[in-house]
């Protein structure tokens, strides 16, 4: 994030039109609003998804009387009637503009090229800035014609990057809360449930929390996340000094298994992390060993953690080690034959 407020702060100093690109919930907005506030800039902020093309940013057409003599015979015109702050705007900020109308999309293309709306000049107009979803399968929005696109001068995309200090900072959380909430986010979920988690959700789990609100009913029901890890972090129970990750879980076993002797906590995110990650099973032998019963029995519903330690199994059924006892565990839960 901080990459970005710094593009950001450049872009001001340039006076550039700017697109910023990223899931919900991920900091575009507050971004924009804490630059130009830094800047001391006059922004007019529109939802785009919402505005009326006319009301709210073309004008409203109202008719007015002319007069004169000859061939200035009395006659009328339209004048269009808009809000005052938008004339006033030194930066015109269009959130969600995928979304919008397309009169309205066309309006931000006259704005940015010309720096009018339907012809009128916006004298204070410096810079127009716009946020938009990525247009994939998740969000029902449009594609922004290239023609708009084009005129954008920067894109700057902007990940998700859940941050410690904001959360203690700026969102008042502990920094036990804040700590875990990044962890859980950073270490525990895979890559699907890191979009579908954001780091305001994030944000709102943790205020949750706070409020003594249970964890579950900060997430959509179709959003099935580790729950359970996410707690156990907010209890301080984890003892070991590193985390839990695909790397760790494979170079440092003999530390894990130790903790998992004396400690429950180890033994059921180990658990967890094998079931969430089957890729990384077949090259874990001795954490799965290490496992209880009805754990390894968990994990063996996967096809795929099944077929790669039954192939490991057979390689270490005439021999010794971690692969024999492999096999004679297969064996004994009735796996292999």
């Amino acid at each position: 994030m901080g990459h970005c407020e710094e593009v950001l702060r450049r872009c001001a100093e340039a006076c550039l039109t700017v697109l910023l690109i990223g899931y919900h919930g991920v900091g575009k907005t507050m971004m924009v609003l804490q630059e130009a506030a830094r800047r001391h800039l006059r922004l007019k902020y529109y939802s785009a998804s919402t505005l009326d093309p006319w009301t709210d940013l073309v004008g409203v057409p109202v008719p007015e009387k002319v007069s004169g003599t000859g061939q200035d015979s009395p006659g009328w015109f339209l004048r269009f009637v808009r809000p005052e702050d938008l004339l006033l705007a030194e930066i015109v900020f269009f959130d969600e503009l995928n979304r919008s109308h397309p009169k309205i999309q066309n309006a931000v293309l006259e704005m940015i090229q010309f720096r009018t709306i339907n012809g009128v000049p916006l004298p204070k107009l410096k810079m127009v800035w716009a946020a938009i979803n990525p247009p994939n399968d998740i969000y029902h929005v449009t594609e922004l014609d290239p023609a708009l696109l084009d005129r954008f001068q920067v894109h700057l995309c902007v990940p998700a990057e859940p941050s410690v200090a904001f959360y203690r900072n700026k969102a008042g959380l502990p920094m036990g809360v804040a700590q875990a909430l990044v962890n859980w986010w950073r270490f525990d979920l895979d890559d699907d449930l890191r979009r579908a988690i954001s780091p305001r959700r994030l944000e709102y789990m943790g205020r949750n929390f706070v409020n003594g609100i249970e964890l579950r009913h900060s997430l959509p029901p179709s959003t099935k996340a580790p729950l359970p890890n996410l707690a156990r972090r907010l209890s301080g129970k984890n003892s070991l000094p590193f985390e839990l990750t695909r790397e760790t879980l494979v170079t440092h076993q003999v530390e894990i298994i130790s903790e998992m002797k004396s400690n429950a906590d180890v033994m059921l995110a180990v658990h967890e992390r094998l079931e969430c990650w089957p890729d990384v099973v077949a090259r874990c032998v001795p954490l799965f060993l290490a496992l209880t019963s009805e754990n390894q029995l968990a994990i063996l519903k996967n096809t795929a953690v099944k077929v790669a330690l039954l192939n490991l199994a057979r390689q270490g059924r005439n021999g010794n080690g971690d692969l024999r006892q492999l096999a004679d565990r297969l064996l004994a839960v009735g796996i292999m034959r």
